[in-house]
């Protein structure tokens, strides 16, 4: 009881500091006159991205080097991106589609088309170079990677801030929340909020990860599991909510920016840590996280290059890679390898299903 009460608490903390992180986040881009793209892929990325980052780093380094540690450090970094990419995208999905329904508009995500092909190209490229590490025993891969992985990073938000081409401050923007005036507001009340609002976030991803954590050693989850499925599941909630947000006021490229922002910042900077302070050693269970995370990535990306649109159902379609690794976990566990390639054959059914679905004319 006392743990669903504090993990109660914990969402209700997100949701609120969401709102108020994205009101912020919206104002900050005005004030330094950013576009919608440095907006959502970069400043409110990296804001809702440190939950995330800081639990596999703090696991990391203050495990004591055990080999438990760094399943539970290398599964949370594999496995957030992982989250973001599959079951983000369904709730992206379902968020539109609530939205455009009641609203009777497009079924598609009205996305940027440079920031999105910018944001989604820089994320495959620095997570196959991840994998590719953990995959080639290289002494000089090892000790290389973690400087090319930043200096992906560091190119990416170069090329991002320089993007103005949606002006931050379109569309209607409401007033800030700790302003109570409607009227422009001051960078100080801007930077409070923000700080205010990180503060929340981060304490309840943090308090929510908690309660996470003690439910599955009440199920004698294997750490890497732990942390690669359930870990996310928790700190991956502010990009979520954030652009649940943001697609609820029609503003879609900041939405999508902020999961796919958050998605390249995971897959360079924060494997970088990881290749820096571990073996890198990736297991089988890892190795299909990392599989899976780039199926669902290519996907959404490859139908987007030939549709020149997001649309829900292939969001869909990504989304239901997430199931195959617990099926893979619960085969391996009892072994029930049939359970595990029948679960393959419904999702690959479904899948087809939901991509015929995608290729049907939408209304505009």
């Amino acid at each position: 009881m006392q743990v669903a009460l504090s993990m109660l608490l914990a969402l209700a903390m997100i949701l609120f500091g969401a709102e108020l992180f994205t009101n912020a986040v919206e104002w900050l881009g005005v004030k330094l006159h950013l576009g919608q793209g440095a907006v959502g892929s970069v400043l409110a990325a990296l804001g809702t991205a440190l939950p995330e980052a800081a639990v596999p780093v703090a696991a990391i380094l203050l495990g004591g080097g055990t080999h438990a540690a760094e399943e539970v450090g290398i599964g949370g970094i594999l496995g957030a991106p992982f989250l973001l990419v599959t079951l983000g995208s369904a709730i992206v999905a379902i968020s539109l589609l609530l939205v455009r329904r009641r609203a009777d508009d497009r079924a598609h995500l009205a996305v940027q088309r440079q920031s999105f092909q910018r944001d989604m190209t820089y994320f495959l490229i620095a997570y196959a170079l991840s994998l590719l590490v953990g995959c080639v025993h290289s002494e000089w891969l090892h000790r290389t990677a973690p400087f090319v992985l930043v200096c992906i990073y560091l190119i990416f938000v170069v090329q991002t801030m320089r993007d103005k081409t949606v002006s931050g401050g379109q569309g209607h923007l409401s007033p800030l929340y700790l302003q109570w005036k409607h009227e422009r507001p001051s960078g100080f009340a801007v930077l409070l909020q923000l700080i205010a609002a990180l503060v929340l976030i981060v304490g309840g991803a943090q308090l929510l990860a908690g309660g996470v954590e003690r439910i599955a050693v009440w199920m004698s989850i294997p750490p890497f599991v732990l942390s690669a499925l359930l870990i996310p599941l928790a700190t991956e909630l502010p990009e979520t909510l954030n652009s649940v947000v943001w697609i609820r006021q029609g503003k879609d490229a900041l939405a999508m920016g902020n999961i796919t922002g958050a998605m390249v910042f995971q897959s360079t900077l924060v494997p970088a840590l990881g290749i820096w302070m571990t073996a890198w050693n990736l297991t089988e269970q890892a190795l299909l996280t990392g599989g899976l995370t780039l199926a669902a990535g290519a996907l959404i990306f490859g139908a987007f290059r030939l549709r020149g649109r997001v649309m829900p159902a292939v969001l869909f379609a990504a989304s239901l890679l997430y199931w195959i690794l617990p099926l893979h976990t619960v085969a391996v566990r009892y072994d029930v390898r049939m359970v595990y390639w029948i679960g393959w054959a419904v999702v690959v059914l479904l899948m087809t299903v939901l991509l015929a679905i995608s290729r049907r004319p939408s209304r505009v």
